[in-house]
């Protein structure tokens, strides 16, 4: 029996290196969770590799591909299952757009894990990825496995260190909870970032003349404090700290800080993918050039 969404964790499975990682990272996700896994293996006709057009394509008869996807799934969930024997692992193998399949089946899950974007830098701004895709449209938190291969797939990854970036939005508490919980149960430190640009933060009083003084970085440290309230009764264990730092672009900082992080937690508007082409955001940055892997979390 498949298990009710809300109570997995899911992983895309499309028989990369890249994908057999991700499966790994959210078989150990379950396993914290006390959660069965979910092993989604999309695949897609032939035009919709090529362009951005979603065919109605659950009515294609593509049996050959269908019976390729369902063994190397099903190969895969054998593995996990024979590494980790107390681990519940599900498959499910459908037809469609990657992005669309993912996004539908971890509607209520409680965490999507995928592997790194591969494709080329000109063919990722034309083309979109199904990883950035899926950051922007899914509901859950999603995890991108990026970072060394061999330490993404090992099976008991030590987790030292858990970077957040914290703007004092909805989004970013969000982003606060999952990584206080991620690095609870991982017995990691958590660095929560706070970084301030040439533009005014919005918990500043508007039309105030903006520096760089001792004014402007204590009130950047009094709204990274606030954000961060209350997470240290809930788990008195965890060790966090707390940085604030000037930069010309959050995604700076949140970069430098990765390098070496097990894991960078951020928060997402899920802003269109025009805005995104064309502007830019901190997800977005983080997603395609960060060291690590990286949690996006709307």
């Amino acid at each position: 029996m498949r298990p009710l969404q809300a109570d997995a964790a899911v992983a895309g499975f499309d028989g990369s290196a890249e994908s057999q990682r991700a499966v790994w990272w959210a078989a150990l996700e379950a396993t914290t969770r006390g959660q069965p896994l979910l092993l989604v293996h999309a695949f897609a006709v032939p035009l919709e590799e090529l362009t951005r057009i979603h065919l109605p394509s659950e009515a294609v008869t593509l049996e050959p591909m269908r019976d390729a996807a369902e063994r190397a799934v099903e190969d895969m969930a054998a593995e996990c299952r024979q590494k980790l024997p107390g681990l519940d692992v599900w498959t499910e193998v459908r037809l469609g757009h990657p992005a669309t399949v993912l996004t539908d089946a971890a509607a209520r899950a409680s965490v999507l894990v995928l592997g790194s974007p591969t494709l080329s830098r000109t063919r990722r701004v034309l083309l979109g990825s199904t990883a950035a895709e899926v950051v922007r449209t899914a509901y859950v938190p999603v995890i991108v496995v990026r970072g060394e291969p061999e330490r993404a797939q090992a099976l008991t990854p030590e987790f030292d260190r858990v970077v957040v970036g914290v703007d004092g939005s909805e989004c970013s508490a969000r982003a606060i909870e999952f990584a206080c919980d991620f690095a609870a149960r991982h017995d990691a430190e958590l660095t929560a970032i706070l970084a301030y640009t040439e533009q005014p933060p919005d918990m500043l009083p508007p039309n105030r003349g903006w520096r760089f003084d001792s004014d402007t970085i204590e009130a950047c440290r009094r709204e990274l404090s606030e954000s961060l309230a209350g997470w240290g009764e809930r788990y008195p264990d965890l060790v966090v700290h707390q940085e604030v730092m000037a930069v010309e672009h959050p995604a700076e900082a949140l970069l430098a800080a990765a390098v070496d992080a097990d894991l960078l937690v951020v928060g997402t508007h899920g802003r269109g993918i025009i805005r995104t082409a064309l502007f830019g955001s901190v997800s977005h940055a983080v997603l395609h050039y960060a060291p690590c892997p990286v949690a996006v979390v709307h």
